[in-house]
């Protein structure tokens, strides 16, 4: 009777600290992916907003594998510009705009169909571990992100809603190449 009473006492002190810290250390773990993926080196990158960013979202801030952060953050990156494209295509549909920001918007509609196929691609691309094309996809979707921003920027025209899409598709992407590139290396040191 004495070892059940022990086996008792050990599990009712010992186990809550051992899965607190198996908890600890699965946080701990993801904040450093996330810490990761939002290192980069470009101007104009706020690490901070980065961070915030991606830890608002829950599939990302619990993703506990490079595989499953690459995915969640693509998946972010595609719902995100699919909402700034909504919101486009919505502002042209209503007409009443001048010609100059019609233009820029027409603009804008097509290279976010380009965005959202450049995430679509390289989320086939991770899930397939073809890793160097997801990463040069993920960057087409911010190159064409920032040709939206130089469509607007040219006709001296703002919209702080679509500035805002493009900004965000910028932090997804690139975050989303880092973890992208971090998968490649593992896989190319692994194979050997």
């Amino acid at each position: 009777m004495s070892s059940l009473r022990n086996i008792s006492v050990f599990l009712t002190i010992f186990l809550p600290f051992f899965l607190l810290l198996a908890l600890q250390t699965k946080a701990n773990f993801n904040s450093n992916l996330i810490e990761k993926a939002c290192t980069i080196n470009r101007p104009n990158w706020d690490f901070g907003f980065c961070i915030t960013l991606l830890n608002s979202d829950p599939k990302i801030s619990s993703a506990t594998t490079p595989f499953d952060l690459a995915i969640a953050i693509i998946q972010a990156g595609n719902s995100h510009a699919s909402e700034t494209q909504d919101y486009i295509n919505k502002k042209l549909s209503e007409g009443g705009t001048n010609p100059v920001v019609s233009s820029a918007l027409s603009v804008c509609s097509k290279w976010y169909g380009g965005i959202l196929g450049a995430f679509v691609t390289a989320l086939d691309d991770v899930q397939e571990k073809k890793f160097q094309s997801a990463s040069d996809h993920v960057e087409s979707a911010n190159n064409y992100a920032m040709n939206c921003e130089e469509a607007f920027a040219s006709r001296n025209v703002q919209d702080d809603a679509i500035s805002k899409g493009d900004n965000f598709v910028m932090y997804f992407s690139l975050s989303a190449g880092v973890v992208i590139n971090i998968l490649g290396e593992t896989t190319y040191h692994t194979s050997f």
